[in-house]
């Protein structure tokens, strides 16, 4: 149709109108003629004709076609005919030539001559020059899906290389809000996500400076206060040898001695929770770290009318701090006794857990009243506590022992029904257990 168009515009000067039968060999009509046949040999068409109203033909490039004859070939074409005289473009389906064989489609377009459609133009046009427009066309929509895919691999490519500095700044920034100063930070860009995290390197040293001082500072604090407390603890002691049995006086100073006690361990959680040393991983074999823990609150167990309940398999071990992992066993053990004030039962069991087994479950079951929803969210507060005395850091150093160790802690409660404190640590693989 583009095609029809084309030539249709070229004929739009009026002149075939002025063609009548007998006027094939004037000079009107051998231009006219010589023009369309340029036209076709530019557009590789087969056949270029125009015709008036009367379906007669007025111009042709086959070769002995008169002014005035019929186009046999409009009769099939009633309908795109019909079309071009309403204005419009129009085309067939693809024909065959009867003599050749060949395929063909023709393309009709009116002519005007000013506002007035006086002619039409036939163009035929073989079926290889429209398999090479929609071979054209095959090579647009594919250039344009490499294009979509080289673009969307390219996008791809440029997000990795965004998103992955971005992931390990978002890791690092973690790490530092948990505490976790250690941890380099090391991202390899040159542009802006470079510079951040040059500025977020910049900014965890000198968190690292500051928690040395503090540490220091914390060190001596703790330091001057012992001191005194240990003097006090020494003289309460003279005191009380020098004092008889029966001497009220006696008891008193056995409780200062015990308030000295509990100030001692108060410093040492405080400094635990402020100072962690670094953990040194190792194979701890779990049921004896349990049977330690016991053993130290055994007093405390017996004094509450708690029953110990030990359900760890021999041969359960994990990799991991054993110092601080009996420390935090000793914690959680020592907080389900506290909230067991008339008696109760406490279970410690521990099993492996994951697809693979790689880490291990350690349970601490207590048979309380449990933990109350709106409480349950603070528990690992640092000094959050509901008694009148204690720290509150006990269960806040269980969460960085368990972190500290690539592990995480778990609490369920029911009110009523006892507390579950579940500490999930990396599992000791079997090949590299060292046999007891």
């Amino acid at each position: 149709m583009a095609e029809a168009e084309l030539v249709a515009a070229s004929l739009g000067s009026g002149y075939v109108t002025h063609l009548r039968p007998g006027m094939d060999h004037m000079l009107l009509h051998r231009g006219l003629q010589a023009r369309l046949r340029g036209t076709r040999q530019a557009l590789g068409a087969r056949r270029i004709y125009v015709f008036d109203r009367n379906g007669r033909s007025l111009v042709d490039t086959e070769e002995g076609t008169r002014i005035g004859r019929e186009v046999h070939l409009l009769r099939f074409h009633n309908r795109q005919v019909e079309a071009i005289w309403r204005g419009e473009l129009a085309h067939t389906k693809r024909f065959t030539d009867d003599d050749t064989g060949a395929h063909y489609m023709t393309g009709y377009a009116p002519i005007y001559a000013g506002n007035e459609i006086v002619a039409g133009v036939g163009v035929d046009i073989g079926a290889g020059y429209m398999e090479s427009i929609v071979g054209f066309k095959r090579s647009i929509y594919l250039l344009a899906g490499l294009g979509t895919l080289l673009t969307l691999f390219v996008g791809v490519g440029v997000a990795r290389h965004i998103t992955r500095p971005v992931q390990r700044l978002v890791t690092a920034a973690r790490e530092i809000g948990r505490g976790n100063l250690e941890r380099e930070i090391r991202v390899e860009a040159t542009d802006e996500i470079g510079y951040l995290a040059e500025t977020m390197e910049e900014m965890r040293n000198k968190l690292l400076a500051r928690d040395a001082q503090l540490r220091q500072m914390l060190g001596g604090v703790a330091h001057e206060i012992r001191n005194p407390l240990s003097g006090i603890e020494i003289y309460a002691g003279l005191i009380a040898d020098e004092l008889p049995d029966g001497d009220p006086r006696k008891v008193h100073i056995q409780k200062v001695s015990a308030e000295v006690r509990t100030l001692n361990h108060v410093i040492s959680e405080f400094l635990d929770f402020a100072r962690p040393s670094s953990p040194q991983p190792e194979s701890v074999l779990l049921h004896k770290v349990v049977e330690d823990a016991a053993f130290v609150l055994l007093p405390e167990m017996e004094a509450a009318g708690v029953i110990f309940q030990g359900q760890v398999q021999q041969e359960i071990r994990v990799f991991a701090d054993a110092e601080q992992v009996k420390r935090a066993i000793v914690n959680l053990m020592k907080n389900g006794v506290q909230a067991m004030r008339n008696g109760g039962t406490l279970t410690v069991g521990a099993r492996h857990v994951g697809d693979t087994g790689g880490h291990v479950a350690i349970e601490v079951t207590d048979t309380g009243p449990g933990v109350p929803d709106e409480m349950r969210r603070r528990l690992f507060e640092p000094f959050f506590t509901t008694r009148e005395k204690g720290s509150g850091l006990g269960l806040a150093i269980v969460q960085k022992t368990a972190e500290t160790n690539n592990g995480r802690v778990e609490v369920e409660s029911e009110t009523g029904r006892g507390t579950t404190f579940r500490v999930i640590l990396p599992a000791l693989p079997a090949l590299t257990t060292v046999a007891e």
